[in-house]
């Protein structure tokens, strides 16, 4: 492992980012009928859009690439989106619906996300490895500022 932030400071604070990124909407009862909408305390829901907001913006904008610790964190941050969108789908804040929109591509992304891809990634693809070579950059900040097909 490299020098840089410990990653026990990141979980806390993605879950809540994360949360919103895969939005917020209506649950789905037990059985299958739509739930009432879970909604979060207006103080709650304005923490999660200021964490959002401040997530979504490349931190470190010249780190040197480095393929193994670019991969680790965009690998560690679609695992916690995913496992976010879990929970937010067994807690009602996201219908089934949103889920299974939102995981196919960040599946496919997860799936992508190879030491391998990064040593042979030009352009777009190779920006967003160099930005996520930073552990102060998020993996949805880099991929808005780097879009690419996985």
């Amino acid at each position: 492992m490299t020098a840089g932030p410990c990653r026990s400071h990141r979980p806390g604070v993605l879950h809540i980012p994360a949360l919103a990124a895969l939005s917020l909407v209506a649950g789905m009862a037990c059985g299958g009928e739509p739930a009432a909408p879970r909604e979060l305390p207006p103080d709650v829901q304005a923490d999660v859009t200021a964490i959002a907001g401040h997530l979504a913006q490349v931190s470190d904008t010249s780190p040197a690439l480095s393929c193994d610790k670019a991969v680790e964190n965009a690998r560690w941050g679609v695992e916690t989106m995913l496992e976010v969108g879990e929970k937010n789908l067994r807690a009602g804040y996201m219908s089934q619906p949103a889920y299974d929109a939102a995981t196919p591509a960040l599946k496919r992304l997860l799936a992508a996300l190879t030491a391998e891809d990064c040593a042979a990634a030009t352009g777009a693809r190779r920006d967003f490895y160099q930005c996520m070579s930073s552990d102060y950059n998020h993996v949805y900040a880099c991929g808005k500022a780097h879009p690419f097909d996985p």
